[in-house]
């Protein structure tokens, strides 16, 4: 009796440590697909109103992305844009200005896309876009405020373990147009990359902010979304840099909920 019931301990032992060493597989396994994903993104390329000129070259960038390492589906006219497309999608992308043709149903199933889960991305001026409608202001964190800077800068990223900036050195050369952001606080975000001050003059003109705190990428939570927003892409060389575009597929990935 002792011996068979020394067996059966020993057979218990050994379904529990099968059990748990393939839901360790599991897990692992699904990691690994989880991170070959490629997130769907609706690239929403509407001018409402100044027209970037870089636009052409970030729609070519895309689609080519898009062959890669993300779906791309892009968009020309936000007034086409519906629940059941946002649905077909992980992150909704703006790369916008101006208050974009979207009735208050489609604002409104934008904001529940986002709130339920979905990922948000803000490229350059999409913080130039819907200065009437406050609730995107909350949602993407602030408002374009000028750019009293467009030259060479160096940026410092300051969180380097995020998959949009992990690939970059401590500070980076650059050259772009360089935004100030109102309506914008540390507290509300996590700060990506910001202006190394010493790298530009801060007796320019246009210069509205008094604290001296120039932030260029950060993210924040939306309900169960997340939101990741970079003010860098106005200039067409830049997109055609692997530093810009592997900033943006991180951060695809991160909103899309792929990659912590």
């Amino acid at each position: 009796m002792q011996r068979t019931g020394a067996s059966r301990r020993d057979v218990l032992k050994l379904a529990v440590a099968i059990g748990v060493a393939a839901l360790v597989a599991s897990s692992l396994w699904g990691s690994s697909l989880a991170a070959q994903e490629r997130p769907r993104v609706l690239y929403v390329t509407h001018p409402a109103a100044f027209v970037h000129a870089v636009l052409p070259v970030a729609e070519e960038v895309m689609r080519e992305l898009g062959a890669g390492a993300l779906e791309v589906t892009v968009v020309g006219d936000a007034a086409t844009i519906t629940p059941a497309q946002l649905a077909a999608h992980d992150v909704v992308m703006f790369n916008t200005t101006g208050e974009l043709p979207m009735s208050a149903a489609q604002k409104a199933a934008l904001l529940t896309f986002i709130r339920g889960g979905g990922g948000f991305v803000g490229v350059h001026s999409a913080t130039d876009t819907f200065y009437e409608w406050p609730e995107y202001g909350e949602m993407l964190g602030g408002y374009f405020d000028g750019h009293p800077w467009h030259q060479e800068v160096t940026v410092t990223v300051e969180d380097d373990a995020h998959p949009s900036t992990r690939h970059l050195a401590s500070s980076e050369r650059l050259s772009d147009e360089i935004y100030q952001i109102r309506d914008w606080a540390r507290s509300d975000v996590h700060v990506l990359v910001s202006v190394d001050t010493a790298s530009v003059d801060m007796g320019a003109d246009g210069i509205n902010r008094t604290d001296g705190d120039f932030v260029l990428s950060w993210t924040r939570s939306f309900g169960d979304g997340r939101v990741f927003y970079t003010a860098l892409g106005h200039e067409p060389d830049l997109w055609r840099d692997a530093r810009f575009t592997q900033h943006l597929v991180g951060g695809i990935r991160w909103a899309a909920g792929l990659e912590d």
